[in-house]
């Protein structure tokens, strides 16, 4: 999608003159525009390309927007206490027109410039909250299920295998099983895609933003999603240790099958991110490369993970 096309989609969604439209930072699976309308208002532009858009060689099965449609439709702005979201203004083809909620600092933003780590706190208790809800969608996204598949859990053998782990093929079949156990719908709705830059920060209060691999699923994929990246900033540095083991208390206990499928999705981000198809450029130096690589062996090997 180019800024005209962006425009002229806003314009005839929300049948109002569109005079600007100009791309935003940060997005890695979809073409994202600010457009600012007739009045000077502006809104978002979310298009979602057969692929991954920073990654035109990865498919990704553009019906995504309508399972990001979906949620914030069920959502309508809110997502749990002082947790909100976008609101959806539109909804044309495989885009979407939302809110714009502005220029805010994302989590990682937010903490690595010395923010109240109270949002921790926040947003664990807000996502228990999400999760535990019934008015939520119970469509199932297989598309997005499918590829993580490929993409994340099935790369874990062979990645684990380069850096010679003698372990590395049973390791990859326990990534592999827990990819393949959310082929099925689970019994919780889930973002999907909780990592640092999907959690805007206003003066304490979050929004959620990126909804698009949301679907009915299992928990470990927020929760372990949101551990590994906090783990993970914490050794390189970007933000205060001890997060991550702060966000688990906050959330609550889980039982003993939750655990175990939390800490064997963290191993697979963080091993994808660190030294797998979505790894650093340039690389993250040696010690977080050992670091990581240890914390994705304890959690394979023992369901475990090691935050303090």
């Amino acid at each position: 999608m180019t800024p005209a096309e962006a425009r002229a989609l806003a314009a005839a969604v929300l049948q109002v003159p569109a005079t600007a439209a100009v791309p935003c930072r940060g997005g890695l699976l979809n073409e994202v525009f600010r457009v600012t309308l007739d009045g000077g208002r502006t809104v978002i532009v979310k298009h979602a390309p057969p692929h991954i858009a920073s990654q035109p060689s990865v498919p990704l099965d553009p019906a995504r927007s309508g399972f990001e449609a979906d949620a914030l439709r069920a959502l309508s702005g809110r997502a749990a206490p002082r947790l909100r979201t976008p609101r959806l203004l539109g909804q044309r083809g495989h885009s979407i027109v939302i809110e714009d909620l502005g220029d805010l600092p994302d989590l990682r933003a937010w903490l690595s410039s010395g923010g109240d780590r109270g949002v921790i706190d926040t947003l664990a208790r807000g996502l228990c909250a999400l999760h535990a809800r019934d008015d939520t969608p119970h469509t199932h996204n297989l598309p997005i299920q499918q590829t993580r598949l490929v993409v994340q859990y099935q790369s874990i053998g062979p990645t684990l295998a380069a850096l010679g782990v003698p372990d590395a093929a049973a390791l990859g079949q326990r990534a592999v099983a827990l990819g393949e156990a959310l082929l099925a719908p689970g019994d919780t709705f889930v973002m999907g895609d909780l990592w640092p830059p999907s959690v805007l920060v206003d003066r304490g209060r979050l929004s959620l933003i990126d909804w698009e691999m949301s679907t009915r699923g299992r928990r470990c994929q927020d929760v372990g999603h949101l551990v590994a990246h906090l783990w993970l900033d914490a050794a390189r540095g970007t933000i205060p240790a001890g997060l991550a083991a702060r966000f688990l208390d906050a959330y609550g206990p889980l039982p003993a099958p939750d655990r175990a499928q939390v800490a064997v999705h963290a191993a697979a981000e963080v091993l994808v991110r660190v030294a797998g198809p979505f790894s650093a450029d340039p690389p993250d130096p040696p010690r977080v490369q050992r670091a990581a690589l240890d914390f994705a062996l304890t959690a394979l090997r023992q369901g475990t993970l090691c935050l303090r």
